[in-house]
């Protein structure tokens, strides 16, 4: 796939980073699961990192949303939080 084609298909949500790069489902369910650790261990910038990178890498999955919404609220953003979860929400709908 040429240039042109792969930004047209990232803009149009029919590809995503992740599939750009190989990253595999079960690769992405792994960092889920790692930045859910980092959370609970109170290491809140580092699972943020974590989490931010598997929303660029597939934006389209509802549960690295919620992750991101706990962490939110976690850390008092609730503004923020509540925008994650709704998008969580609605992507799941």
């Amino acid at each position: 796939m040429d240039p042109t084609h792969i930004r047209e298909a990232l803009r149009k949500g029919e590809l995503t980073l992740g599939e750009l790069k190989g990253i595999t489902a079960e690769e992405l369910a792994a960092g889920l699961r790692a930045g859910r650790r980092l959370m609970e261990a109170g290491e809140h910038r580092a699972a943020a990192e974590v989490l931010a990178g598997l929303a660029l890498y597939d934006p389209y999955r509802p549960e690295v949303w919620r992750a991101l919404e706990e962490l939110l609220r976690r850390t008092r953003h609730p503004a923020q939080a509540r925008l994650f979860g709704d998008l969580a929400r609605v992507m799941a709908s």
